[in-house]
């Protein structure tokens, strides 16, 4: 029996507009119908890749590949969930595949650049997203990681102009922005890296390493007070950064907060305690707040640690 084509639009509405659950529970009745509507399956593959349920991915997307070999679409993103898993071989397969298919087939053109890349062949991933750019020139997601390429190169002029592409495109990718932000503390622009970098943790605000990179950048050009702010925020979600509570301890000795600084310190010194760096960064704090015994036993630690 075949499923009605207008069972398989109706579903395909309720997928566009948001309604995934019903969207799926409709699409399985379908394949239960026809076990070789591929577009159902393949429709039920972005679901749970939607959902990051990859493995389920895989298996939806994998069965509309096999009613249909030769589909780019379709080996694409039975790609992209291979990748998403961190099954490299599996999703190269596919890509490459794909392009085969279709020679003219973008995003695949495009993971296989971002693949190449992962392996450290700059050449080749740059021969992919470039043959990627040829068909598709607004691709942000070629742009970053062609930018990438050149900032792997150390190419850093032609890795910003890739990244300020990207964001013309997609003014809105947080990715781009942080690539941005740091390659131009890398030419020690950090003023100019600045209001990407608060951008980038604007749109991520979760994402504790873009805060830190704010944080780092902000102490860097003396702004301390909000610094400080950045780095709270950012260890509020991953407390288990040395560089972090360092960084702070940094900021708060800058203000003459010492002891914010001496706590900051304390937590770093707690996560390293071999670093030398940690305990003469505590040793100055607790000093400078009075407190010169234990000063003097955290320098002397120190001083040890770095004939190491």
């Amino acid at each position: 029996m075949v499923a009605p084509a207008n069972s398989f639009l109706a579903a395909l509405k309720l997928f566009q507009n948001g309604h995934f659950t019903e969207a799926q529970r409709r699409l399985n009745d379908i394949v239960q119908v026809d076990p070789q509507q591929t577009e159902a399956w393949h429709l039920l593959g972005l679901i749970e890749f939607q959902k990051s349920n990859f493995n389920d991915a895989v298996k939806h997307f994998h069965r509309a590949v096999q009613f249909d070999p030769f589909s780019a679409k379709y080996l694409t993103n039975l790609g992209s969930a291979w990748h998403a898993l961190g099954e490299t071989r599996e999703a190269t397969t596919c890509f490459e595949r794909a392009v085969a298919a279709d020679p003219h087939c973008a995003e695949s053109h495009t993971y296989l650049g971002i693949i190449r890349l992962q392996q450290e062949s700059l050449d080749a991933a740059e021969a992919c997203l470039q043959t990627a750019l040829l068909d598709a020139p607004q691709s942000w997601q070629a742009r970053l990681n062609l930018g990438n390429v050149f900032r792997e190169r150390r190419q850093l002029e032609q890795a910003a102009e890739q990244y300020e592409l990207a964001l013309s495109i997609d003014p809105d990718s947080a990715e781009a922005l942080l690539n941005l932000g740091e390659l131009r503390v890398e030419q020690g622009r950090t003023v100019e890296a600045v209001p990407h970098l608060r951008r980038a943790a604007a749109l991520r605000p979760r994402v504790a390493e873009i805060r830190f990179r704010l944080a780092d950048a902000l102490r860097e050009i003396g702004e301390h007070a909000e610094a400080i702010t950045a780095y709270q925020r950012a260890l509020s979600f991953k407390a288990s950064s040395f560089d972090g509570w360092v960084g702070l301890g940094q900021s708060s000795a800058a203000l003459e907060q010492w002891s914010d600084a001496v706590a900051s310190f304390r937590n770093a010194v707690s996560l390293q305690p071999d670093s030398a760096a940690a305990h003469s960064h505590l040793g100055e704090a607790l000093r400078r707040s009075g407190n010169s015994d234990e000063a003097a036993r955290h320098l002397a630690v120190a001083s040890v640690l770095e004939l190491k």
